[in-house]
């Protein structure tokens, strides 16, 4: 009778999708440890249980999910450096920071808020995969204010972000000559003026009339409050009062609205082809040699 060989197990390589699996578990499992704290506090301190669950995860610093805010085709209209800066801000803000602790979602947030991109406060949770994951309000980009030799963006709320650019770069409908000055980034930048402006740039938004127009003048001195719109073709179109708030002796919105609509289906041009027009009496009033 033939003797049975003896085998002996071989030793099984660990799969790389079962460790990870694992670690899942026992991430969950920490996580239910964590909420069962209110129950069995008594019994074990929750700076204890905090520590039992961070234990399974790996030391160091978290991996930080954005939740940016995206066009109608799915892509991130932010800057691809102003991500890159958020990022590493929020990267060092939660490095060293224990995991599934409450610490590190706070520095995010803080972080977050104070970066001048958001509105009201941004909210911070940690995975089941030990990422930190944030969400927020953003601010999206309406325009700019020229300040000197720069143009500083705002947002339709006339809060300044964190970005400027030279004079032309900005890709922006741009204000000039605000009554203000220029507040702090995160900050809202006061004066009717501006406030205004930010009306009539939504109302030629809605009426499809942007098409040609550069950015809008506030006017100073006697004529602070008086809006022009510039055009890309360098020409003036006076527009008086903002929306609503009309001077004595002005047509209101509505008129000038199809004053502007007139002039287009004439010239096919908003100033109706010539370097002046003033869109506030009783009829257009057009100078085809304006200080002449």
């Amino acid at each position: 009778m033939a003797k049975k060989k003896s085998t002996k197990r071989k030793k099984t390589t660990r799969d790389p999708e079962v460790a990870e699996r694992n670690k899942r578990i026992a991430i969950g499992a920490s996580l239910v440890v964590l909420a069962g704290a209110v129950f069995v506090s008594g019994a074990m301190g929750v700076a204890e249980l905090d520590r039992a669950a961070a234990s399974t995860i790996v030391s160091g610093t978290p991996e930080v999910v954005i939740r940016w805010d995206t066009l109608s085709d799915g892509s991130v209209w932010m800057p691809r450096h102003e991500q890159e800066r958020l990022n590493l801000a929020i990267a060092r803000a939660v490095q060293g920071g224990q995991a599934l602790s409450a610490e590190p979602l706070k520095e995010a947030v803080l972080t977050l808020q104070n970066s001048g991109w958001v509105r009201g406060v941004p909210e911070a949770r940690w995975t089941s995969e030990g990422q930190i994951v944030l969400d927020a309000a953003w601010r999206v980009p309406a325009a700019a204010v020229r300040v000197g030799s720069r143009e500083v963006i705002i947002d339709w709320d006339r809060y300044v972000l964190p970005l400027d650019y030279a004079i032309g770069q900005s890709n922006q409908y741009y204000f000039t000559n605000t009554d203000a000055p220029l507040p702090q980034t995160g900050q809202q930048w006061m004066g009717t003026d501006l406030q205004d402006g930010i009306t009539l740039l939504r109302e030629l938004s809605k009426n499809d009339l942007l098409e040609q127009v550069a950015g809008f003048d506030l006017g100073s001195g006697a004529d602070s409050g008086v809006i022009s719109i510039i055009t890309k073709r360098g020409t003036r179109v006076v527009w008086g009062g903002g929306p609503g708030r009309e001077r004595p002796g002005e047509k209101n919105t509505s008129v000038k609205l199809d004053r502007l609509r007139v002039l287009y289906e004439r010239a096919g041009l908003i100033d109706g082809g010539v370097p002046y027009v003033d869109l506030r009496g009783k009829d257009i009033m057009i100078d085809s040699n304006p200080g002449g």
